[in-house]
């Protein structure tokens, strides 16, 4: 019989650990990880084991469906009581209540994966499940339920193309802080640009009070992530914020520079479910020096004080170290992934320059002239980088993210110059096994060497198309959907977006705003809205663009628009703050004069 047991510290509200332990029993594969963090397929139908209690309490995990239409539903039965529950695509989080005296829960899926989606892995495959754990907060799991009801309307909405919504965002972009303390800014980092957007909002505080004002928007969000231009450990309600995240059960995505990770700045961070993502972008202090400054030894001892204290890899926080490739640093791409491998961090970002042509930034950092333009990587090149962190992370035992993959299509769309970026990586060798701290497995089988255990297989196979998952049913991005970016900067449908929709403080009626529900309406009939073509950094449009999937039109409307962000920062943004309120309309006017000249 397998047996698994988790022996990790299970975190209930308030920080404290719980003493119950979930086991895994009958119908629960080997663990496997992505994303960073351990999980465990299910079957059709498996079961955990409890610790039995007199009290009531509440069994909270994460599922992950592969399909994206709410056609799979899992059974949760304990102690007498019955639960089905709608799963959402991807991650989601789910918890039920366990009566008095239950030891045991049953899971049953009413679906499983299609032997197509896992082609050479013999294995029946339904959900993915991780990090189940017991409490007995009443408003926690108030919480979750409230946002797991959310994300199922704004699933049914998305799926049915609907551009007014009912539902809020299930992501939410927060601006913690506008302060830094990296002075001079990052050589790529264009500070003044972004502050003179900010206004008088760079000092704008952000307390439990700015989380109560956002209502609803932050009471249904499960996963905030922290897009500001600053450094978040500077602030001084760091701690408070933490904790109301935490106590709604939220996950956190924070970027940092990592040059204040002091002991109390670690201890802020233990147990707690965030992702933190270190900016590095460099292998040794030399070419870290031509970025920033000289801290980088300083940078390395704080993220090993970090992964030491947090117990290694898959314990939260999950440490990820980014990697952003340049002219200046694409030499220690190699280098960097054996310094992530070495640190045992839980996973390297690799995330591409912003592309704008109307950046101007222009350095002498550590003995290197950083001009901003000729940093970027033409995208053949950039494709190959892809391919080639991929073979290098496999090498190394290293878990990739890879953010110009987002969308899909990175490998597939351009397979070329993608597994010509592999073979630049040098031989292949065997993966490195990756190990867990603090789990203890008896009786689990080996993994199937040709397995795609994860539910993302790299090639299909050729003799049979694979059965849907729902996934035709999407628009062509589902960002203005799902997510919503209350910046200092102003409000942006993704975080790839070309300008502000509104100020800051009118969140509420951006949400379902008319342009916002223009950019849906044109993303549900698989168009690109003129919004999206302005938006050259994102990589659905690059991959669009790059791979000719874009009309005449629409690369005729992305070249005028290139020759407005000139014009307008040769005139320091007079044109640009001037036109502000019609920037919309003069879009569209835009494109359809561009598709005119383009016939």
């Amino acid at each position: 019989m397998l047996r698994v047991i988790y022996g990790d510290a299970v975190s209930a509200p308030g920080g404290s650990a719980s003493d119950d332990t979930v086991v895994f029993r009958e119908g629960f594969h080997f663990e496997e990880r992505e994303e960073a963090e351990a999980f465990r397929w299910m079957g059709s139908e498996a079961r955990l084991e409890l610790p039995p209690a007199t009290g009531g309490r509440y069994l909270e995990m994460g599922v992950f469906s592969p399909y994206h239409d709410l056609s799979q539903v899992l059974t949760v039965e304990t102690g007498g009581a019955r639960h089905e529950l709608e799963l959402v695509h991807a991650w989601g989080v789910v918890s039920v209540a366990v009566p008095p005296g239950a030891a045991g829960v049953r899971l049953a899926a009413s679906k499983l994966l299609p032997a197509a989606h896992h082609p050479g892995d013999p294995r029946e495959l339904a959900v993915r499940v991780r990090s189940p754990r017991l409490h007995r907060d009443e408003a926690r799991h108030a919480h979750l339920a409230r946002q797991r009801t959310n994300a199922l309307v704004n699933v049914r909405e998305m799926a049915e193309g609907r551009a007014e919504l009912r539902s809020t965002p299930r992501s939410l972009g927060i601006d913690l802080y506008g302060v830094c303390n990296v002075k001079p800014p990052c050589v790529y980092c264009d500070w003044d640009f972004s502050k003179e957007l900010e206004g008088g909002n760079v000092d704008a505080p952000f307390t439990r009070d700015t989380l109560r004002a956002w209502g609803e928007l932050f009471d249904n969000a499960s996963n905030l992530v922290n897009c500001s231009i600053g450094e978040p450990f500077m602030m001084k309600e760091l701690d408070e914020l933490l904790d109301a995240f935490g106590e709604q059960g939220k996950t956190l995505e924070m970027a940092t520079n990592g040059q204040i990770l002091t002991d109390r700045n670690v201890e802020k961070l233990l147990g707690r479910r965030i992702h933190l993502y270190v900016s590095l972008d460099a292998a040794t202090p030399e070419t870290y020096a031509k970025l920033r400054n000289d801290k980088f030894d300083r940078i390395l001892a704080n993220l090993r004080r970090l992964i030491a204290a947090k117990g290694g890899r898959d314990r939260m926080p999950m440490v990820h170290m980014v990697f952003m490739p340049m002219r200046v640093n694409l030499h220690e791409l190699e280098a960097f992934v054996e310094l992530c491998a070495g640190l045992g961090v839980d996973r390297m970002v690799l995330r591409p320059l912003n592309y704008n042509e109307a950046t101007e930034l222009d350095w002498e950092r550590g003995g290197h002239h950083f001009k901003y333009a000729d940093e970027l990587l033409p995208w053949d090149e950039l494709v190959r980088v892809s391919g080639r962190a991929a073979e290098l992370c496999r090498r190394h035992g290293v878990e990739l993210s890879d953010q110009m993959d987002f969308g899909g299509a990175m490998e597939t769309g351009f397979p070329e110059e993608y597994e010509r970026g592999r073979r630049e990586a040098g031989a292949a060798a065997p993966a490195a096994a990756a190990t867990v701290p603090g789990l203890h497995v008896e009786g689990a089988p080996a993994a199937p060497e040709t397995g795609h255990g994860n539910g993302h297989p790299a090639a299909l196979a050729a003799a049979e198309p694979p059965s849907s998952l729902g996934e035709e049913r999407l628009p062509l991005c589902t960002e203005p959907w799902k997510s919503l970016y209350i910046l200092r900067r102003g409000i942006l449908p993704c975080c790839y977006g070309s300008r502000p929709l509104a100020p800051m403080d009118a969140y509420a009626e951006t949400w379902n705003s008319q342009e916002l529900q223009d950019i849906r309406r044109e993303l549900a009939a698989g168009r690109f809205h003129e919004y999206c073509l302005a938006s050259e950094a994102c990589p659905i449009v690059r991959k669009s663009a790059h791979g000719r999937a874009l009309t005449r039109a629409d690369r005729a409307f992305q070249a005028a628009k290139r020759v407005w962000q000139r014009a307008d920062r040769v005139a320091f943004g007079v044109p640009g703050r001037l036109l502000r309120p019609v920037k919309g309309q003069l879009a569209g006017l835009t494109r359809r004069a561009a598709g005119l000249l383009a016939r």
